[in-house]
């Protein structure tokens, strides 16, 4: 594995996904501009709340069985308002995450001083290693970066995590109009 700061392959943070059992995600910036997207946020831009089922989505089927097996997956979303529309649309697609058994947390970054330097996305591994995503400035994905000051970064997580509520609590205070309907699976 390369040392700190080092850009790391793609198949080497695949390969630390599967060897873990914890994994927990950072993210920061108002968009994220993934192509396997596209398709679906531009149904959201129309106005079509198109859903992922444990069926319909190999992922989420995955996940549900990665965590039925006793892993957690949770992330940290740290928003600013106004909000963009691709953060509404992952706000509103956590849900299906969530039946699959990821937990996510959200916090505006207003609520807190804490909060409004924390740019900066990452992957926490099993609580051992960090892997920085590095993005441009619109949201497009550019490389991973493996780090080393593991510590930094699970202070980083642990302050966003005081400063954030559950998505189901957010989402009924916050933004009740993104309340998804519960599918059939």
């Amino acid at each position: 594995m390369p040392t700190s700061g080092d850009s790391v392959d793609l198949t080497d943070v695949h390969r630390l996904t599967e060897q873990c059992t914890d994994a927990f995600r950072l993210e920061t910036l108002p968009q994220y501009l993934v192509p396997g997207e596209d398709e679906r946020f531009s149904a959201w831009k129309r106005g079509e709340r198109l859903r992922r089922t444990l069926k319909n989505n190999e992922w989420l089927a995955e996940l549900k069985g990665l965590t039925a097996a006793g892993e957690r997956w949770w992330r940290v979303r740290i928003l600013d308002y106004p909000l963009v529309p691709y953060s509404a649309y992952e706000l509103f697609g956590y849900q299906d995450s969530a039946t699959a058994g990821q937990e996510t947390f959200v916090a505006d970054r207003a609520w807190h001083a804490d909060l409004a330097d924390l740019h900066e996305d990452f992957w926490i591994y099993d609580s051992a290693t960090v892997v920085r995503m590095v993005y441009d400035e619109e949201g497009h994905f550019l490389r991973p970066e493996l780090r080393n000051n593991v510590q930094h970064y699970l202070d980083i997580r642990d302050c966003a995590l005081r400063h954030a509520v559950p998505l189901s609590a957010y989402l009924e205070k916050r933004e009740p109009d993104l309340i998804a309907q519960p599918v059939d699976d």
